[in-house]
């Protein structure tokens, strides 16, 4: 019989809901930051069933030591992730901090953490300045880079030879990462650079702009729900066939349920979809099907790493859950086992891993999935390392 962990969920106004062990007997206290509601909450979902899924295969313990995980919505609100993170370490006192979703939430919650000295796991996004210049010692993601899958799509464009390229992403930091990473690997012209407000359901007026541009191909990331939108509303434009789509973070495990038929043919670049073959990650796949009734994203990927990190560092050594800074140093030091194939961390705490190009292809009866086409980018190192005086 499974050890149940404590688990606390707030929602909007932070009400409190209490399972199963009490305080007393936790020997981890986890704190988890996330958008639960709202255009990303998809997303933050998977975040944090896939880290809950870890916690469980190990009986409600992750290293020998019984989990106490409280929940904290941020709505992919910036002032409600900086209360959640205020709450989760004053009150709560907290030995670690994980997740964040919408990096205009991590732009907040970061500095406040990592000056408080706690260790912060980040399980999706990573604004450049934080991998850069601002960079710190307290902080290691099992995710990505802002640019990472955007600089492999580039890379692609290139490769392919398109020369001009129309690209959309949301207005926030992440949509700007977006097309500097993209910009920075495919060195051709823009026919159009767009940026819609994040959560905009209605992308008519952008779809009639990239038609008018006649661009060669179009690139875009709009995560979640906008993704749906777009690529059902540029489908039924009749663009799809017209003009080349890649996209990142839009056309994925989350959003292909939703739009199916609507995106085949697209590629896709991403460092794991559900397409993976290799055992590690079909494995994972059955482990949450199995556990949550769906396919699991690469967000759910990112979280079940954070808590295997967790796991696997104290494992190795137990008495580091008393000693924060050795901890994160020793995380920041590890070499992890993924899904998505072995990730190291450069010295501003965001992983070196693969970006691959997939195709988007009807499997038969209805389903869609994603076919392997290449690795773009191989063990790739970020643009800003080099900014990090760590």
């Amino acid at each position: 019989m499974k050890t149940p962990f404590k688990l606390r969920h707030h929602i909007a106004a932070f009400t409190l809901a209490l399972l199963a062990v009490p305080a007393a007997q936790a020997q981890l206290k986890i704190g988890h930051i996330g958008s639960m509601t709202g255009p990303l909450a998809a997303l933050g979902l998977d975040q944090y069933d896939g880290f809950q899924l870890r916690v469980e295969q190990g009986d409600g313990m992750l290293g020998g030591q019984k989990v106490e995980l409280l929940r904290m919505d941020d709505q992919s609100k910036p002032e409600v992730g900086l209360q959640a993170a205020r709450e989760l370490l004053q009150k709560d006192k907290v030995d670690v901090v994980v997740g964040i979703t919408a990096s205009n939430v991590i732009n907040a919650v970061f500095p406040y953490i990592v000056k408080e000295e706690v260790p912060l796991i980040g399980t999706n996004g990573g604004p450049s300045p934080f991998a850069g210049e601002r960079c710190s010692p307290w902080f290691v993601s099992t995710a990505f880079q802002n640019d990472g899958a955007h600089e492999s799509a580039g890379n692609e464009a290139r490769n392919r030879g398109y020369k001009n390229v129309a690209v959309i992403a949301p207005n926030y930091q992440a949509g700007k990462d977006a097309i500097a990473g993209f910009k920075r690997f495919y060195k051709g012209e823009l026919a159009e650079e767009l940026y819609p407000a994040l959560g905009q359901t209605d992308f008519s007026a952008e779809i009639t702009q990239l038609a008018s541009s006649q661009p060669d191909a179009v690139y875009v990331f709009l995560p979640g729900a906008l993704g749906i939108n777009f690529i059902k509303q540029y489908s039924q434009a009749g663009l799809m066939d017209k003009f080349p789509l890649l996209s990142s973070f839009t056309v994925d495990d989350i959003t292909i349920p939703a739009i199916r038929d609507a995106a085949v043919g697209s590629l896709v670049s991403t460092h794991w979809v559900s397409g993976a073959s290799n055992p590690r990650s079909q494995e994972f796949i059955k482990s949450f099907e199995a556990r949550y009734n769906r396919t699991p994203s690469v967000y759910a990927v990112q979280g079940y790493d954070a808590a295997a990190l967790i796991d696997e560092t104290l494992t190795a050594n137990p008495d580091l859950a008393k000693d924060k800074k050795a901890w994160i140093q020793s995380m920041r030091a590890a070499k992890l086992e993924s899904p998505r194939g072995e990730i190291t961390f450069e010295r501003n705490g965001f992983p070196v891993q693969d970006y691959n190009i997939w195709k988007v292809v009807n499997k038969g009866e209805g389903k869609v999935g994603f076919e392997m086409q290449n690795v773009s980018l191989k063990a790739h190192h970020d643009a800003y390392v080099d900014q990090c005086k760590l």
